[in-house]
Protein backbone atom coordinates (compact mmCIF):
# COMPACT_ATOMS: atom_id res chain seq x y z
CA UNK A 1 0.00 0.00 0.00
CA UNK A 2 2.98 2.60 0.96
CA UNK A 3 4.56 1.35 -2.54
CA UNK A 4 1.42 2.58 -4.49
CA UNK A 5 1.18 5.27 -2.30
CA UNK A 6 4.64 6.69 -3.28
CA UNK A 7 4.38 5.80 -7.35
CA UNK A 8 0.70 7.44 -7.50
CA UNK A 9 2.66 10.93 -7.80
CA UNK A 10 5.00 9.72 -10.64
CA UNK A 11 2.43 8.33 -12.97
CA UNK A 12 0.18 11.85 -12.71
CA UNK A 13 3.10 13.90 -14.43
CA UNK A 14 3.84 14.61 -17.75
CA UNK A 15 6.05 12.93 -19.74
CA UNK A 16 9.76 14.92 -20.39
CA UNK A 17 9.95 16.86 -23.83
CA UNK A 18 11.21 14.94 -27.12
CA UNK A 19 14.86 15.71 -27.44
CA UNK A 20 14.62 15.66 -30.93
CA UNK A 21 12.83 18.08 -33.29
CA UNK A 22 9.81 18.34 -34.53
CA UNK A 23 10.59 16.84 -37.85
CA UNK A 24 12.45 13.81 -36.50
CA UNK A 25 12.00 10.55 -38.48
CA UNK A 26 10.72 12.07 -41.48
CA UNK A 27 12.17 11.84 -44.66
CA UNK A 28 14.72 13.27 -46.54
CA UNK A 29 15.64 14.08 -50.08
CA UNK A 30 18.78 11.90 -49.95
CA UNK A 31 16.34 9.25 -49.03
CA UNK A 32 14.65 9.37 -51.93
CA UNK A 33 17.73 9.70 -53.81
CA UNK A 34 19.15 6.58 -52.31
CA UNK A 35 15.94 4.48 -52.64
CA UNK A 36 15.89 5.54 -56.38
CA UNK A 37 19.53 4.37 -56.87
CA UNK A 38 18.62 1.04 -55.73
CA UNK A 39 15.43 0.57 -57.80
CA UNK A 40 17.58 1.71 -60.98
CA UNK A 41 20.21 -0.37 -60.02
CA UNK A 42 17.73 -3.59 -59.21
CA UNK A 43 16.29 -2.90 -63.12
CA UNK A 44 19.94 -3.29 -64.52
CA UNK A 45 20.75 -6.80 -62.21
CA UNK A 46 17.27 -8.11 -63.62
CA UNK A 47 18.17 -7.59 -67.34
CA UNK A 48 21.52 -8.78 -66.92
CA UNK A 49 19.69 -11.86 -65.15
CA UNK A 50 17.39 -12.67 -68.08
CA UNK A 51 20.31 -12.17 -70.49
CA UNK A 52 22.45 -14.66 -68.82
CA UNK A 53 19.76 -17.05 -68.01
CA UNK A 54 18.81 -16.85 -71.98
CA UNK A 55 22.26 -18.54 -72.78
CA UNK A 56 21.37 -21.40 -70.37
CA UNK A 57 20.28 -24.32 -72.53
CA UNK A 58 17.09 -25.79 -72.40
CA UNK A 59 18.66 -29.00 -70.69
CA UNK A 60 21.96 -30.26 -69.51
CA UNK A 61 21.38 -33.47 -70.83
CA UNK A 62 24.43 -34.70 -72.94
CA UNK A 63 23.60 -34.77 -76.52
CA UNK A 64 22.73 -38.20 -77.65
CA UNK A 65 26.03 -39.86 -79.75
CA UNK A 66 24.92 -42.55 -81.19
CA UNK A 67 24.32 -42.37 -84.75
CA UNK A 68 21.26 -42.88 -86.39
CA UNK A 69 19.93 -45.43 -88.57
CA UNK A 70 18.55 -42.22 -91.37
CA UNK A 71 22.32 -41.10 -91.84
CA UNK A 72 23.75 -43.94 -94.38
CA UNK A 73 27.25 -41.86 -94.85
CA UNK A 74 28.44 -42.19 -91.37
CA UNK A 75 27.87 -45.85 -91.11
CA UNK A 76 29.18 -46.75 -94.73
CA UNK A 77 33.00 -45.41 -94.03
CA UNK A 78 34.70 -47.85 -92.59
CA UNK A 79 38.18 -46.27 -91.28
CA UNK A 80 35.84 -42.75 -90.33
CA UNK A 81 33.39 -45.23 -87.97
CA UNK A 82 36.45 -46.54 -85.85
CA UNK A 83 37.99 -43.47 -85.61
CA UNK A 84 34.83 -41.56 -84.35
CA UNK A 85 34.58 -44.37 -81.72
CA UNK A 86 38.30 -44.33 -80.60
CA UNK A 87 37.86 -40.87 -79.94
CA UNK A 88 35.15 -41.08 -78.21
CA UNK A 89 36.63 -44.00 -75.36
CA UNK A 90 38.85 -42.38 -72.64
CA UNK A 91 42.49 -43.63 -73.30
CA UNK A 92 43.82 -46.07 -70.32
CA UNK A 93 45.87 -43.50 -68.17
CA UNK A 94 43.47 -40.86 -68.74
CA UNK A 95 40.34 -42.25 -66.05
CA UNK A 96 41.02 -41.75 -62.27
CA UNK A 97 40.57 -45.23 -61.29
CA UNK A 98 42.68 -47.04 -63.17
CA UNK A 99 46.08 -48.09 -61.89
CA UNK A 100 49.13 -46.46 -63.45
CA UNK A 101 51.20 -48.38 -65.75
CA UNK A 102 54.99 -49.61 -64.76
Amino acid sequence: MIAVLAVQPLLGQDPPAPVQGPEFGGSSPIGLVVTLFMLIALVFLIRSMNKHLRKVPPSFDPPDTEESPADPGASASGSGGAATAAADRPSSGSTPNSTPKS
